[in-house]
């Protein structure tokens, strides 16, 4: 199956729509067709916590945000095919202040029949009609895709999951849980493709190294949240998802990334 980088874009942004419209991101399957996903996705990447880009801020730096996106879909289907069990993994650079340094590489489990992998194809393309000049900003040159073998695990204690594909990726978290309290750190309200909350996490391990696409990170230690989800037609109006986007120059936010601030004595 091709894979323009119209696709693309959505699976960067999956099913995150216009401000506009102020849908959560369910989109709609191809021509019309039904779905209904619930999973949970992880993503780590090179900022502290919390995670500015959920509240319409600027990365960290300049260059954008590295970041590993994990998606995993315990039940659900798109139309008549059923995708439970998928996963695929988006590894990247998004949000930065030069649009030329964007990059994405997309990672699917091996174990995807061509049916699911087609019936994801078809949905994105659906969707990606959406988002207009902010596609270069969002997502950015489109490196490549591949199916490889991955694991995805929940830790025993249920607070942190993690993703493996060996020989690239390694990215496990783990919730911050604040002394005195007993349940994790969560933040609502944020923009995200999934949903309107998620658990703020700590990175214990975020490693990439890619040889093949020449390139690799260790974000090890820094920011990661994840969120379960379930996703159906009747949820997309529960939040606006990605559109509302605005933190760089072009949409009118002149304000600095946080390597520009001075420290103040």
């Amino acid at each position: 199956m091709k894979l323009t980088f119209g696709i693309l874009l959505v699976v960067v942004v999956l099913f995150a729509t216009s401000c506009a419209s102020s849908r959560l991101g369910g989109g709609t399957a191809s021509k019309g067709e039904s779905f209904d996903l619930e999973g949970w996705r992880l993503i780590g990447c090179c900022c502290g916590s919390p995670c500015p880009c959920r509240i319409n801020k600027k990365p960290m730096r300049c260059h954008g945000c590295d970041h590993t996106d994990v998606i995993h879909i315990d039940k659900g289907y798109l139309g008549t095919t059923d995708v439970s069990g998928i996963t695929w993994v988006i590894a990247g650079r998004g949000f930065g202040e030069d649009v030329n340094q964007n990059w994405v590489y997309v990672y699917v489990t091996d174990k995807a029949t061509d049916a699911q992998y087609k019936a994801l194809g078809d949905m994105l393309n659906d969707d990606v009609k959406s988002w207009g000049d902010k596609a270069a900003f969002l997502a950015g040159k489109f490196v490549g895709m591949r199916k490889v073998p991955m694991t995805t695990a929940l830790s025993p204690d249920g607070l942190g999951y993690s993703c493996k594909i060996p020989g690239i990726l390694d990215i496990e978290t783990c919730a911050i849980v604040n002394p005195g309290r007993t349940e994790p750190v969560k933040s609502s309200g944020i923009m995200d493709a999934w949903g309107d909350s998620f658990t703020q996490c700590n990175a214990k391990v975020h490693t990439l190294n890619d040889a093949s696409i020449g390139y690799s990170w260790d974000l090890s230690g820094l920011q990661a949240n994840f969120a379960n989800f379930h996703l159906t037609p009747e949820k997309k109006a529960a939040g606006g998802g990605w559109g509302c986007w605005t933190a760089n120059a072009k949409y009118g936010d002149n304000s600095p990334y946080q390597e520009q601030l001075h420290d103040h004595k």
